[in-house]
């Protein structure tokens, strides 16, 4: 017996692992967004910087930067 597969349903999966990847690139794209802007407000409105580790919001700072390089990774990969 010899069955041909469905390729409506291959379409179908790839088409759900597409928007999956787009939902999860959004994703990404948002929380990058949000931790830009608190980054801003943080040197802007404060007058904090990362170099600066005697201000009291630079740990902040530091774990937002690698936050944001772990973002930028995790985008290049959905990007592939």
């Amino acid at each position: 017996m010899n069955v041909d597969p469905n390729r409506q349903v291959g379409a179908a999966k790839s088409d759900v692992r597409d928007d999956s990847l787009d939902a999860l690139h959004a994703a990404l794209r948002a929380a990058d967004e949000i931790a830009a802007a608190l980054q801003a407000h943080l040197t802007q409105e404060h007058g904090a910087h990362i170099e600066d580790r005697s201000h009291a919001v630079a740990p902040t700072l530091a774990l937002l930067r690698h936050a944001r390089e772990r973002i930028a990774a995790g985008l290049r990969v959905v990007k592939e």
